[in-house]
């Protein structure tokens, strides 16, 4: 028998384990979990030969799960940004704290600002310098 008690201990401290493991509370979903639109307005303050904005204004979709941001953004062959997945599309990956403090990145793009509610402000620089976009939650 005391051969046989260390591993008596073992497969019991594993079986503890186990049901340890299989009682805890899944994550509660957070308060800024849902479906989010970003609406930037045109920016660059150069106007094309078409009487269009160099940089046109931006209506980005994105996920928010656990606190986690995800989505999938590509330009398309007129260099215009759009949601979805295809051949050619990068994550949006980031995170959204707690208190509605929100990091995204997008290929070589940084974002960050601030949720409250159901909407926020987001900023970031790119192409057409600094833009400020409004963030709304969409779907709760």
């Amino acid at each position: 028998m005391a051969r046989f008690l260390p591993m008596l201990t073992t497969i019991a401290s594993v079986a503890v384990v186990a049901v340890a493991l299989t009682t805890l509370p899944a994550r509660a979903a957070g308060p800024f979990d849902g479906e989010w639109v970003i609406d930037a307005p045109p920016a660059g303050g150069a106007i094309g030969a078409e009487g269009q904005y160099t940089c046109p204004a931006l209506r980005l979709p994105f996920t928010v799960s656990n606190g986690e941001v995800i989505g999938d953004l590509h330009r398309t062959a007129q260099n215009e940004i759009v949601a979805g997945k295809a051949s050619n599309s990068s994550p949006v990956t980031g995170t959204v704290s707690p208190d509605g403090a929100v990091s995204v990145t997008w290929q070589n793009f940084h974002a960050s600002g601030k949720l409250s509610g159901s909407s926020g402000q987001v900023g970031w620089a790119g192409e057409c310098g600094p833009r400020t976009a409004t963030a709304t939650k969409i779907n709760h």
